[in-house]
């Protein structure tokens, strides 16, 4: 049996790392996924309203959370589990084409974003290409991920044209993660 739960405006429904074990239909209110744009790395909102649903790719893939869910009003959700929802899916076509249209415009979305990175990196050269990644790494306090780019960046770039401050990102990440137990 679905489950019908309430969550309080600004409420976390799910973070992004999450297990996914359940699809959620929105019945009230209105839930934003949030998650990065791989161009930027800044971001993104996408608001899911009444009659909608979300979660759905993790949960039938069985990956974990690709988004942070949040409730932006006070709202109420119908929680399936993946059977559940495909016995729901099953009986309806209606659900069926609603999925499609919802994936057929995050391809399009995901194409548009792919392509216009690979247009910028047609002007870019690999070794600036790599401390850009580990720039972005250190902008979004991903540490562990920065220091691997940067480590890999000085070894392929040891006279690079930013391996100062390659070695100065390292030494502050080293700092960074000391003080944090290495957790970040």
């Amino acid at each position: 049996m679905p489950k019908h739960l309430q969550f309080s405006a600004g409420s976390l429904i799910y973070f992004q790392g999450d297990p996914a074990d359940r699809v959620f239909i929105v019945q009230k209110g209105t839930v934003n996924l949030v998650y990065q744009n791989i161009e930027t790395g800044e971001d993104v909102r996408d608001a899911v309203q009444v009659g909608e649903f979300f979660g759905v790719k993790s949960a039938l893939g069985r990956f974990k959370r690709e988004e942070n869910a949040v409730a932006i009003q006070n709202s109420t959700l119908m929680a399936f589990t993946v059977a559940e929802f495909e016995a729901l899916a099953t009986a309806n076509t209606r659900i069926i084409l609603k999925m499609l249209k919802v994936f057929s415009n995050q391809l399009r979305r995901v194409h548009k974003q792919v392509s216009s990175m690979m247009s910028m990196k047609e002007h870019k050269n690999p070794e600036d290409g790599l401390f850009s990644m580990g720039e972005h790494y250190v902008k979004t306090r991903n540490f562990k991920y920065a220091r691997h780019v940067f480590s890999r960046y000085l070894s392929y770039y040891p006279e690079g044209d930013n391996a100062s401050q390659a070695a100065f990102h390292l030494k502050s990440i080293d700092e960074i993660m000391g003080q944090a137990g290495g957790q970040k």
